[in-house]
């Protein structure tokens, strides 16, 4: 595992001094690179070339800007999910006028799933509108667009610091996805934080230490000062993910085990939460997840072995399209593994 980070990736951090508006702007945002081991670099660059790598190196710093989505086709049917989803969104305030369905052809798809580029300012083209996966024999696949990245203005009383979180990477990866900061994944804050106070959120990303081994160089609890003779200081540069408001004191966040720390209300990219929403009818899975076990074409009364099924998505697939009759045998290689196992199962 710490072999597979280094050859693949660190963030690269800056530690260059701060002192004008726009040296700010670039502190307060979000604009991570990728540091690949020299030989894998080059290896790449032969191969994709130095042009192409790099755009592969900046789309692998960012997260997608779609969810997508797998009806559960023995319990409901895709029309069915797209007409709930829709009433959902519209509850939630996200629907506009523009949130649409669409029974979309492969000519539109790449509008439906890729990165929207240019101006950050969010407009009616960057919300979200649901559409069904043109590829065939996927139409039980739903694709949600989100948008992003978007400039946040990180406001602060004149002559103070910011208060801020920082949390952890997988944190950071799933409030990316639209999620909230939960209490767990919470590893340091300002001080004098209360209850209902508006927060800049930034990342804590793994780095090289001196016994070969990763780490954040922090331990949970740890007080931010929130100026530049801040230890912290330049690690979290260009790493802020939104803004928020704190649903627990500051003592509170790291004295209870869990709920939510911070519900974000400005991110830097814009996905919708599908926690507990339509469940047993939906599961959120990657395409390349679901094209896999489409690929592999099981059929009713087969034996199968899925020797990598945590947290359960392929699993679960393969058995819908088996029609729930067959056999899977599905193992993976840790217990913790195993127990998400058995919650997709169950």
């Amino acid at each position: 595992m710490q072999r597979g980070k280094h050859l693949f990736k660190t963030f690269r951090q800056t530690s260059r001094p701060l002192s004008t508006a726009h040296q700010m702007g670039e502190r307060y945002s979000f604009n991570p690179s990728l540091h690949w081991n020299p030989e894998v670099e080059d290896y790449f660059t032969k191969a994709y070339g130095a042009q192409h790598f790099a755009r592969i190196s900046t789309s692998l710093a960012r997260p997608s800007c779609y969810s997508c989505i797998r009806v559960n086709t023995l319990k409901s049917t895709t029309d069915n999910v797209i007409e709930k989803l829709l009433k959902i969104l519209r509850e939630r305030g996200q629907e506009g006028d523009t949130i649409h369905s669409s029974n979309t052809d492969s000519g539109n798809f790449p509008e439906a799933i890729v990165e929207s580029k240019g101006s950050s300012k969010r407009t009616s083209l960057d919300t979200e509108s649901i559409s069904k996966c043109p590829f065939p024999g996927l139409d039980y696949v739903i694709f949600i667009k989100g948008s992003g990245p978007h400039a946040i203005e990180y406001e602060q009383e004149e002559g103070k610091p910011l208060k801020e979180v920082i949390v952890s990477r997988k944190c950071a990866e799933a409030v990316l996805r639209g999620a909230q900061v939960f209490v767990p994944g919470v590893l340091a804050c300002s001080a004098h934080v209360e209850k209902g106070d508006v927060v800049s959120v930034s990342v804590a990303v793994e780095q090289p230490d001196s016994e070969g081994g990763w780490g954040i160089g922090m331990t949970r609890g740890t007080v931010l000062q929130g100026s530049q003779t801040d230890p912290l200081y330049c690690e979290r540069s260009g790493l802020y993910i939104g803004q928020g408001t704190t649903m627990l004191s500051r003592a509170g966040v790291f004295r209870v085990p869990r709920g939510v720390a911070v519900h974000m209300h400005n991110r830097v990219y814009e996905l919708s939460s599908f926690n507990d929403l339509l469940e047993g009818e939906i599961f959120l899975q990657n395409l390349p997840s679901i094209v896999a076990a489409h690929a592999l074409d099981p059929q009713p009364g087969e034996r199968i072995l899925d020797m990598c099924a945590a947290p359960g998505g392929k699993t679960t697939a393969i058995a819908i399209l088996m029609k729930d009759q067959g056999e899977i045998i599905a193992a993976d290689r840790s217990h913790n593994k195993v127990l998400l196992l058995n919650l997709a199962g169950a």
